[in-house]
Order: structure tokens, then sequence, then C-alpha cells
């Protein structure tokens, strides 16, 4: 490796050829195209692996992450969008998870913005604002995405959400 790559990025780069080593065979299999069998819409923190947590391998979850897995910004909306529409996804989790930043920041703030205004904005409904904030996500997708709303409306699409438990692992379908 080149002396002008940086400790982090050789780890990244090592991580990616032992990856290719194991799997390298298995991911030209998808080159064609993908059949996910869910959507999920969770949050970016790193903790938080749906492939992982779900025992998913390449092709099987088109997830989306972004801070407090909020379906808030168009371009989200829009990628949950492409996968209902193009790739015909069955299911979509809403996938929030203990001790959550983002939820944290909402709360810590004194005139939230943006993405932690949009999680501040399901605080009333409940103290367990992680749940609360999964739910209102929940609820307001069909709501801000004609074609989403009308894939459940027609029962092409369930949307479920749930919490992922940082300290032992378990997700928990609320």
């Amino acid at each position: 490796m080149s002396e002008h790559f940086s400790e982090d990025l050789e780890k990244l780069i090592e991580g990616n050829a032992s990856f290719v080593a194991v799997e390298g065979e298995y991911v030209g299999r998808h080159v064609e195209g993908q059949s996910p069998k869910a959507a999920v819409l969770t949050c970016a923190d790193s903790r938080v692996i749906p492939e992982k947590i779900f025992d998913r391998g390449i092709g099987e979850l088109f997830v989306i992450r972004v801070a407090g897995n909020v379906a808030y910004e168009a371009s989200v909306i829009q990628s949950l969008e492409y996968a209902v529409e193009h790739l015909k996804v069955p299911l979509l989790m809403i996938l929030g998870h203990t001790n959550c930043g983002a939820v944290k920041a909402a709360e810590e703030s004194a005139g939230p913005e943006g993405i932690l205004r949009e999680i501040a904005e399901s605080f009333a409904q409940g103290d367990d604002h992680v749940r609360e904030n999964v739910r209102r996500q929940m609820s307001l997708l069909p709501e801000r995405s004609k074609a989403i709303g009308l894939a459940v409306d027609s029962g092409q699409l369930e949307i479920h959400g749930a919490i992922y438990n940082l300290e032992n692992g378990r997700v928990e379908v609320i």
C-alpha cells in the first residue's frame, strides 16, 4: 500500500480483499439485477447493520440508512419508492434501535431543525421516543408517498416497525 493511504483506509482496503476472497464468486451472480425481499429504512448508526442483524446475504435487502431512521427527505422517500415500484419489495421495515444518538440529540436540542425536528415531532406520542419515532414514520410514509400509499392500499406492500436492541441483538416487531 502506498504510504499516502491512512491506516483507516488501509483497513478498509484489506477488509475488501478479505470480502472478495470469501464472497467474490457469489457477488458476480447479482450483476444482472437485484430482487430483494424487503426494504429496510434504518438509522445510519454504525452499530445497526440490517444484513447482519437479519442474517441476510447480498441482494436480499434494500437498505436505506439515515440518522434517526426518518422518512423525511425526498431522497429517502424516493429510494423507498424505487424499492416498492421497481423492485417490487413486498415488505418495508422501519428499524429503530435502542440508544439512538439522533433521538438523544433531538431530546437535548432546544430548537431542533431538519431531521432532529422530524424526530422530536414524535415525542408528544409517548415516553419511549425511539419507539414513537418508528411508529410515526410508519404512519407518515404512506401519506408522504403516493406510490407507497397505493402499494399499501392494494395489499402489495406491508409496512412494519421494529426496534433493534443494541444490548442483546434482538429485534422486536412493534
